[in-house]
């Protein structure tokens, strides 16, 4: 899977926000009927719709970490279809933890569409529905 300079800085900047606390800007990123899902809310099944989605998620990520970060390791992807793999990093309930994450993500007009969190690369890629092969599935 090719690397695409436009996502990559798409990327950057929407974890930028989130690493900053800017959700205007990471607002910005996002298309108003985006639809999502996080392993944050896993336990709940929850699919997240439209500003209101994104707003939620974010007071419970940000609310339930201490010192959230997100580092991005790799980002790839043909066209309008990104997938990157990043890390996750802060504490929770005192604890450190780093969680090692794929996020699979449609963009359209140089906004986000859709996107979810996997745990494994193979996941993401056949979430994304992405052509193989995928030497790191």
């Amino acid at each position: 899977m090719s690397q695409n300079p436009e996502l990559r800085a798409l990327a950057e900047t929407a974890f930028g926000a989130l690493n900053s606390r800017d959700l205007d800007g990471f607002l910005a990123l996002i298309a108003e009927d985006v639809e999502f899902t996080s392993l944050v809310a896993e336990i709940e099944g929850t699919t997240f719709h439209g500003h209101e989605g994104v707003r939620t998620w974010w007071d419970t990520v940000i609310s339930g970490f201490r010192d959230v970060h997100w580092e991005i390791v790799d980002v790839r992807g043909p066209g309008d279809v990104g997938l990157a793999h990043v890390v996750m990093s802060g504490h929770l309930g005192g604890v450190p933890v780093e969680l090692p994450m794929w996020l699979a993500a449609r963009v359209r007009d140089g906004k986000v569409i859709w996107w979810s969190f996997f745990r494994t690369e193979g996941e993401a890629v056949a979430a994304a529905e992405l052509p193989g092969p995928h030497p790191l599935a």
